[in-house]
């Protein structure tokens, strides 16, 4: 292990990291918070020999269409890190100030929408998400507005992914680590009119199957698709997006039901690229926004 992997991937990942971000943004007046946010961008960008830059750097460019140079993919990673930076403050500092998360966020009309009809409890959906702006203070701001899911997150979690979902619990949002409990916990949440919530994004060590993301294959979850067919619930793409600093909106795709394929990898392919397909739309709209810190294609260096 190499000590850039130790002192960017292992520490964002550890309880102390993760502890160390929420002390500083709680403890700190935002015209401070920001410029240790700034800070804190700036050096991750400069450590260029990382795993977590290397993989900014390869996303990017691959999102781009491989047309960046140089000097703009070094941009790119740093507004990717600055906005994710912010983001984090916002999200930490505000836990205790539900007013402000409802200040600070809004839902797209198309959003909206979908919204009403999710909270009477009597339409199930399954809600796919990118790693795109602030999501854990769209979350938030779900659950104060009185909207009741599940999320299925990333199984087995590292020490510092455990007091994430902790926190997220205490704040009204339902965390469940992948597993066959969770999953079928789900599928009752579904059948039963609720919203369930997963990543969509996060490339997998062992994936089988590799739909194509932005035109080329990539190692990620297809599960979902499982779960949307076996529940007969339309699928989602919602996603977090900042359409000025420190400001956070709710948009989604139209609904995309699952279609049945007598072939069960086709199915899960053709299923899974449907959705994909929505998710690059937003993450085209707002490249800098996606801040997604595992290489989506490993086999792309940059």
């Amino acid at each position: 292990m190499t000590t850039s992997k130790i002192n960017l991937q292992t520490l964002a990942n550890s309880r102390f990291g993760v502890w160390l971000a929420l002390a500083v943004s709680k403890h700190t007046p935002p015209w401070l918070g920001y410029r240790i946010a700034d800070l804190g961008a700036a050096i991750t960008a400069a450590r260029r020999s990382s795993p977590l830059v290397r993989a900014l750097r390869a996303n990017q460019w691959v999102i781009s269409g491989g047309g960046l140079s140089e000097k703009e993919i070094r941009r790119a990673v740093y507004e990717v890190l600055h906005q994710h930076t912010h983001g984090l403050y916002d999200f930490y500092h505000n836990l205790e100030r539900p007013q402000e998360v409802l200040r600070r966020t809004d839902f797209d009309p198309s959003f909206a929408d979908l919204f009403e009809k999710v909270k009477s409890g009597q339409y199930p959906a399954l809600f796919l998400t990118p790693h795109t702006s602030n999501f854990d203070l769209a979350g938030r701001s779900l659950a104060l507005r009185g909207l009741n899911f599940q999320v299925l997150s990333f199984p087995r979690p590292p020490s510092g992914y455990q007091l994430q979902n902790r926190i997220r619990m205490e704040v009204g949002i339902e965390v469940t680590p992948m597993s066959i409990e969770a999953t079928h916990k789900a599928k009752q949440r579904l059948r039963s009119g609720g919203v369930v919530l997963t990543g969509l994004d996060r490339p997998l060590a062992d994936a089988r199957l590799r739909p194509r993301f932005f035109g080329r294959p990539a190692p990620l979850p297809v599960a979902y698709v499982h779960l949307a067919l076996q529940c007969e619930v339309p699928m989602f793409v919602v996603a977090c997006v900042s359409p000025r600093p420190h400001f956070y909106r709710l948009v989604c795709s139209p609904p995309i039901w699952p279609q049945p394929h007598p072939d069960r990898d086709t199915e899960l392919l053709m299923n899974a690229e449907a959705v994909l397909a929505e998710a690059e739309k937003i993450i085209r709209a707002y490249p800098r926004q996606w801040a997604m810190f595992y290489p989506v294609w490993p086999d792309v260096q940059v």
